[in-house]
């Protein structure tokens, strides 16, 4: 038996003796090389610097990214944390059935790592904790003259704070500051004195919110009359400043909501109601609240401005 062949032979049957035959040349396979399957690498879910607020009855911060390393406090409910620069890679887990990352935060003079799944960018339970109350000429809510744009996300989280362009007449704005952005309920714009160091006035549209005396955006002028004792008058519809309230009539609000020195608010028609009342009600006149059309067109306040003054 051949153990090596340098060629192949065949056998000519016709002429009887051996011929050499060239092998045939081999074909090489091209072969793609196998990869190893490399997962792409993780992100942070929250950037250095982000505020952060506990959704939990409590949350423990560790020494390390590991529910096992030493427990550094406990954090209560809404407590706030802040991101920071960490030089571990996050990694993605699930601890308690929610999927998140170990981040490293401060809270207070302490440092250390919180489950991430378990924060939020706005405190979880601000609609029963935050007092929607107006003081005109002082504060709305926690909004006071020292107020700076930090506080604000301090209070609001980030999520809520955003930047605004507020008309001031012409074509022309101005930069402010909206919190809530496209809330009926909770929504707020701030004007500066000092671009996000110092407020100088609060627009509020929210209709949660409201003031000592009890009215707030969405209060029809029946309640504002009981809650006023006495007549309001207020400009005409269809024009630059329509619906602004000009005088309380001597009636209770005249004692705590100085207009246009504490407070502006504006009335709005809201349908139904015949056309020929709301003709009534148009243009730049005073009109009364005892006019009968000013009842049938179902006035409501749209909106007010609270001026903040420096104490």
């Amino acid at each position: 038996m051949f153990t090596s062949l340098p060629f192949l032979f065949v056998v000519s049957v016709a002429a009887g003796q051996l011929d050499p035959v060239e092998p045939a040349p081999l074909e090489l396979l091209e072969v793609e090389p196998i990869l190893e399957r490399v997962a792409p690498p993780v992100e942070a879910k929250y950037p250095p610097g982000t505020l952060l607020f506990v959704d939990a009855s409590s949350l423990a911060m560790r020494t390390g990214p590991k529910i096992d390393s030493a427990l550094v406090k406990y954090i209560p409910k809404d407590g706030r944390v802040t991101a920071i620069p960490d030089v571990l890679e996050p990694q993605e887990e699930t601890i308690g059935g929610k999927k998140g990352q170990w981040l490293y935060i401060q809270n207070g003079q302490h440092k250390g790592y919180v489950f991430d799944a378990f924060l939020v960018e706005a405190p979880a339970s601000i609609n029963e904790t935050m007092e929607w109350v107006c003081e005109p000429g002082n504060r709305v809510g926690p909004i006071n003259w020292q107020t700076t744009y930090e506080d604000l996300v301090y209070h609001f989280g980030q999520v809520n704070v955003s930047d605004a362009k507020i008309p001031t007449g012409d074509g022309q704005f101005e930069k402010g500051t909206q919190i809530f952005g496209g809330d009926p309920g909770r929504q707020l714009v701030i004007q500066w004195a000092i671009y996000k160091i110092k407020p100088k006035a609060i627009v509020v549209t929210g209709s949660k919110w409201r003031t000592r005396s009890g009215y707030g955006p969405g209060v029809s002028l029946t309640k504002m009359l009981a809650l006023n004792g006495a007549a309001i008058s207020f400009a005409g519809f269809e024009w630059e400043h329509a619906g602004f309230v000009t005088n309380w009539q001597g009636g209770n609000f005249s004692e705590t909501d100085t207009l246009r020195e504490d407070v502006l608010v504006y009335f709005a028609a809201n349908s139904p109601y015949l056309p020929d009342d709301y003709e009534k009600l148009v243009g730049d006149v005073e009109y009364s609240s005892d006019m009968p059309e000013a009842e049938k067109v179902n006035i409501k306040v749209a909106s007010m401005t609270v001026y903040i003054k420096e104490k």
